[in-house]
């Protein structure tokens, strides 16, 4: 049977009653084994991981979705302002380091589709663009090179997919570990002021995913009358055909709320092969954390609408009891055996009116390729400025 532990709100001395404040856990995939969260409390561990105790991502989606019909093909969107969400479209060449920040880009709103696929938005070049971060190891940034000219192509709605960032350099030694899902829709660790050392937490949303601003003593939807939720615009997106970002969970030395990290996919799964880890291979990731509890030193905890939720759950109280959340531990693809038909049919049914969080749904089956736990490399790096605006969250 899996097994897996909760995810832990800030520890502190405060006593009420003699009772103790207990976080909130997410869910996800198979692995045997169990786990004790930081300051939350003992669950399962296993492949999945929960949140709880835990803060969600920035207040109100940026960028939004895409809006138009269902998916847009080979169309050209023009004009408007170019798509926002979090993804920094490149132009020209980015030079001495990984992740473009700065420049503006103009022009060309892709419309049409909530996942536009082969539709392109052209127009506005990214000028003056300096490209920062690099394949830092850790606690180093590297620097230099500016991205001039050139033509932003593509873009990025909150969870979805598109942009032509260029992924950084292929990580040379790194260390090992794998990547599971959750989404248990708690707020996350990261959310309270006394889990992050630098900056301030990151904002919950309400059961309608508004955002509660600077309420960050907002009770955990997690715990008996919680009213702070996980906002929807954590869901990963893609800003490359090789790159995207998300946030994960995360214990141990790599659990600091706020600090990023490059993952990069090798082809392998850790519960076994399966042709998703097969198709990412070589693909990569840069993650953020904002959560910790009920996984391993060596595990990410991947936040994926419809990955599973765990030990705790919010989401019967966010989304209503009569919607299907799939296995407790690995979510729609665990309860589909992995057809991904079947994955989106579920996707389609509990989030028909949630255009951020079916947009997460058609990242996981689209660019990360219905994968199961697969294994990667990783370093830790500088943040990407998509990931900090969207999280609030410092780089640690």
């Amino acid at each position: 049977m899996l097994r897996r532990s909760g995810r832990g709100a800030p520890i502190t001395t405060l006593a009420v009653g003699g009772l103790l404040f207990i976080a909130c856990v997410s869910g996800e995939s198979l692995d045997p084994g169990g786990n004790t969260p930081d300051g939350g409390i003992s669950g399962s561990a296993g492949s999945g991981t929960g949140s709880g105790g835990a803060f969600p991502t920035g207040g109100a989606s940026s960028g939004g979705s895409l809006s138009g019909g269902s998916t847009s093909t080979g169309g050209a969107a023009t004009g408007g302002a170019f798509p926002t969400g979090g993804a920094f479209p490149t132009g020209g060449t980015a030079t001495g380091g990984a992740f473009p920040t700065g420049g503006v880009s103009s022009g060309g709103t892709a419309t049409g589709g909530a996942f536009p696929t082969g539709g392109t938005a052209t127009g506005g070049a990214m000028t003056g663009g300096t490209a920062t971060g690099g394949g830092a190891g850790r606690g180093g940034t590297s620097t230099g090179g500016t991205a001039t000219g050139g033509t932003a192509t593509g873009g990025t709605a909150t969870g979805g997919t598109g942009g032509t960032v260029a992924p950084p350099p292929n990580i040379n030694g790194g260390q090992t570990a794998w990547v599971s899902r959750y989404w248990d829709c708690c707020k996350p660790a990261c959310g309270w002021d006394a889990n992050v050392n630098n900056g301030g937490p990151m904002q919950a949303c309400n059961q309608q995913n508004q955002s509660l601003g600077g309420n960050f003593g907002a009770r955990n939807a997690c715990e008996s009358g919680g009213t702070a939720f996980m906002c929807w615009n954590g869901a990963p997106w893609s800003v490359g055909g090789q790159l995207s970002y998300g946030f994960v969970a995360a214990s141990g030395p790599n659990y600091v709320c706020g600090r990023c990290f490059h993952l990069q996919f090798n082809g392998s799964g850790h519960s076994g092969s399966n042709p998703g880890v097969t198709a990412i291979n070589g693909k990569h990731m840069i993650v953020q954390v904002i959560n910790n509890g009920g996984v391993a030193q060596d595990q990410f905890d991947l936040l994926i609408p419809g990955g599973g939720v765990g030990a705790l759950n919010a989401c019967d109280d966010q989304w209503g009891s009569s919607v299907s959340l799939g296995a407790q531990y690995g979510g729609f693809r665990t309860t589909c055996n992995g057809d991904s038909n079947c994955v989106r049919q579920m996707c389609q049914s509990a989030f028909a009116n949630k255009p951020e969080l079916m947009a997460g749904c058609e990242w996981f089956l689209g660019w990360y390729a219905n994968a199961d736990n697969p294994n990667v490399v990783y370093e830790r790096v500088a943040c990407p400025a998509a990931l900090t605006q969207r999280s609030g969250l410092s780089e640690n």
